[in-house]
């Protein structure tokens, strides 16, 4: 007779607080206040949002959900590409429920948390994989707007650097999909090459799938230019005096800014990057005041708006891995609970 194998041990519950957050929001909120007050002047700061067109604030609202919808729509292709469909309520349950999260991982690393979401559907390390490609497709997608933008806004400097960023992706990228045996052989990855095999395997099925992967990078490309349009709609409902191009040329070098893990979200990096490459662009006239209040609006609609609407999911989310169950299949299914 077989005796039934012992139950997994419970593993440690997952933090529902990081203390870790408070300096890092209060180093954000000390380099919003310096900008407010040093950058924009607080009267031409609060003389911008008094006076702004509030029904462009509402179209940028709008725009946030047509972007989400189709970021959505990009994953749940990459998936497909994988053989694990999802249906398009799990896909965007999945993302609000990590949203919250983005505001503590820089570069939204917390999106890889969406794997674990959707951990009864497909492998976490195929999903986790999953996020990566679509991550290393919006790298492409801001790299493709910055050089046409620049090319049209008269400032080459950026297509060169966009064009190289774009050229040295994807030389990474053939790398890790046709060199895949010595980058299992470095120090930190020798010992589970198959966790890298699986990670990788959303790029391998993309390149085998070329219809798939055009229908990503469409959807990625289509996707920026709606959060692009939406950033302009803020930029014009506060009279900044931007045009679309200069946003097209400028805007995805500010975004790339805003990934340094320095604050919340990239809040004050992502502005104040936004703002000294219009000056160097030569672009006149600087309204500071006018373009503080954009490039924060950007943080409120795509980034807050979005982390409370998701709080009710996080917490369904983290109470779900605190079972012991649950908590347990995850850890098996990503090879946690392996002997050493």
């Amino acid at each position: 007779m077989v005796e039934p194998s012992p139950p997994p041990a419970r593993p440690a519950a997952p933090k529902t607080w990081d203390w870790r957050i408070l300096p890092i929001a209060g180093f954000t909120g000390l380099v919003i206040w310096i900008l407010v007050r040093n950058l924009a002047g607080a009267d031409e700061f609060t003389d911008a949002l008094a006076s702004a067109h509030w029904e462009w604030g509402a179209a940028s609202i709008g725009l946030l959900f047509v972007c989400q919808y189709i970021a959505a729509r990009r994953w749940m292709i990459i998936l497909d590409a994988l053989g694990h469909p999802i249906p398009f309520v799990r896909a965007a349950k999945a993302m609000l429920a990590t949203w919250p999260m983005a505001l503590l991982a820089p570069a939204r690393a917390s999106d890889l948390l969406r794997s674990l979401a959707i951990a009864d559907l497909c492998p976490p390390l195929l999903g986790a994989g999953s996020v990566i490609a679509e991550k290393a497709i919006d790298v492409q997608s801001l790299c493709l707007l910055a050089i046409v933008g620049s090319l049209a806004f008269g400032v080459p400097l950026v297509a060169v650097l966009a064009a190289g960023l774009l050229l040295a992706e994807w030389a990474f990228v053939w790398l890790l999909v046709h060199r895949r045996a010595t980058i299992a052989r470095l120090p930190l990855l020798r010992r589970k090459p198959e966790k890298l095999e699986q990670i990788l395997v959303a790029f391998t099925a993309l390149l085998q799938q070329p219809r798939r992967l055009a229908a990503v990078s469409a959807t990625s490309l289509l996707s920026w230019i709606a959060g692009t349009a939406l950033f302009q709609c803020l930029l014009v409902m506060v009279d900044a005096d931007v045009g679309i191009v200069a946003t097209a040329a400028l805007w995805p070098a500010a975004i790339f800014a805003g990934m340094m893990p320095l604050t919340l979200a990239g809040m004050g990096t992502r502005d104040v990057a936004f703002i000294y490459l219009l000056r160097a662009a030569g672009h006149t006239p600087i309204r500071e005041g006018a373009l503080l209040a954009a490039t924060l609006g950007y943080s409120a609609v795509g980034t807050w708006l979005f982390a409370i609407l998701g709080i009710p999911l996080a917490v369904q989310f983290v109470l779900r891995l605190r079972r012991p169950a649950v908590a347990a299949t995850a850890r098996a299914a990503v090879g946690q609970n392996e002997d050493p």
